[in-house]
């Protein structure tokens, strides 16, 4: 006997005695719950390891890649492009930074991929998936809350954004640790009174050292940007739950979500290219996503400085922390949508 069957007996049990029936439906709403979440989670493995193994080897080999450029000759190149500033997430002279151009690991395509790919897969999945499928009837037979389903693959879902976020951050600071830069180190010279003229000592060349990155980059200094990129998948979540419980095909479903982040996309880049348009900018969630904003702040202001509500950044209208808080807020809303619509919904009939 399956221990459901077990507390399937104990509820009709407890029907036929007339006893409380609230202690015996919690219990039974818990144990299904648990036996939901290890479903999920073995439904959401592959895709989990697919994207985790990504975002884990992307980030070390992004930092890599960051130590094999020559500062003056990336600084070089950038200043040939100073009219499309506005286009980058920050100013070109954070990106001459070590941190800076580390911290563009989280604005690189990949990483918004793979998040993009897990949060609309597992959104997606959670009703209209099920009736996809013919496996939610067969749910909603069971002693369990419809809100219970959604809350058991939001669990799932979530930890599992969690993961991903932190294997992105892990990649990053094991790309860090593993990495040694070359630095070139100016001859002696000294400096002309009035007319602010260095004059070199020497006419040997610039010597090049080796030095550890971690002694130019804390790993640290990206704790926020993670958040920034968990925030982000979060509202993902929420947004593709709502639409999942609003249809009963999953291909709809994945269309409507695409589509809404494409159209957010293009307003949030029209929003930047001209100033006519940066009104859309208000209009589009990517303006709360601000990984590399976190990353200058920090290097300004120390650690504590993205997670302030009073203090403002600047370049920035609001306090650093609130924008991953909006992203969060909205994306609890869509989830609490989600489940009232649900609990309210006549499902259709299984074709």
């Amino acid at each position: 006997m399956s221990p459901l069957k077990v507390d399937q007996s104990t509820l009709d049990h407890a029907t036929r005695s007339g006893t409380n029936m609230e202690p015996v439906t919690r219990a039974v709403d818990g144990f299904v719950n648990r036996i939901l979440v290890r479903k999920y989670i073995g439904q959401s493995m592959p895709l989990f390891v697919a994207c985790g193994l990504a975002l884990f080897a992307f980030a070390w080999v992004r930092v890599w890649v960051v130590s094999l450029l020559d500062m003056g000759q990336f600084q070089t190149i950038l200043e040939q492009f100073r009219d499309f500033e506005k286009f980058a997430p920050i100013g070109f002279d954070a990106l001459f930074t070590y941190p800076g151009r580390v911290g563009m690991t989280y604005d690189e395509p990949i990483v918004m991929l793979c998040t993009v790919i897990w949060c609309i897969a597992r959104g997606s999945d959670v009703i209209s998936g099920e009736m996809g499928r013919g496996t939610l009837e067969m749910l909603l037979a069971q002693p369990i809350r419809r809100r219970t389903l959604v809350l058991s693959h939001a669990t799932v879902s979530v930890v599992g954004l969690l993961l991903l976020c932190l294997l992105v951050w892990a990649g990053i600071g094991a790309g860090i640790m593993a990495t040694s830069v070359e630095e070139s180190v100016a001859p002696p010279s000294f400096r002309i009174p009035i007319f602010n003229i260095d004059v070199p000592l020497t006419v040997d060349q610039p010597e090049t050292q080796t030095v550890p990155l971690r002694e130019r980059v804390d790993p640290a200094m990206f704790a926020a940007s993670t958040f920034h990129l968990f925030a982000f998948g979060f509202f993902l979540l929420g947004l593709a739950t709502l639409f999942s419980s609003l249809d009963r095909y999953r291909w709809r479903t994945v269309g409507a979500i695409v589509g809404v982040y494409v159209i957010q996309l293009v307003m949030f880049g029209l929003g930047k290219a001209a100033e006519s348009l940066q009104w859309m900018l208000s209009l589009s969630f990517f303006s709360c996503y601000k990984p590399q904003k976190m990353t200058e702040i920090v290097a300004k202001e120390g650690l504590a400085g993205p997670w302030s509500l009073i203090k403002t950044a600047p370049d920035v209208a609001l306090p650093p922390l609130v924008y991953p808080l909006i992203l969060i807020g909205l994306g609890t809303v869509f989830y609490a949508v989600a489940i009232a619509h649900f609990q309210r919904r006549d499902l259709p009939a299984p074709l």
